[in-house]
């Protein structure tokens, strides 16, 4: 691995959301990145 030749992504599997279902996915995607952000720069986008 270097820089000018990174790994190929996954592609993303099919999936159908029911109506509803799109705010619980948007809530848990923001939770995950806000847990990643926080550790990754612990205590930076405190406001």
């Amino acid at each position: 691995l270097d820089p000018h030749s990174p790994p190929a992504w996954q592609g993303a599997a099919a999936q159908v959301l029911e109506p509803g279902e799109e705010l619980a996915v948007g809530q848990a995607v923001r939770q995950q990145y806000t847990a990643v952000r926080e550790q990754t720069h612990p205590g930076a986008f405190s406001a």
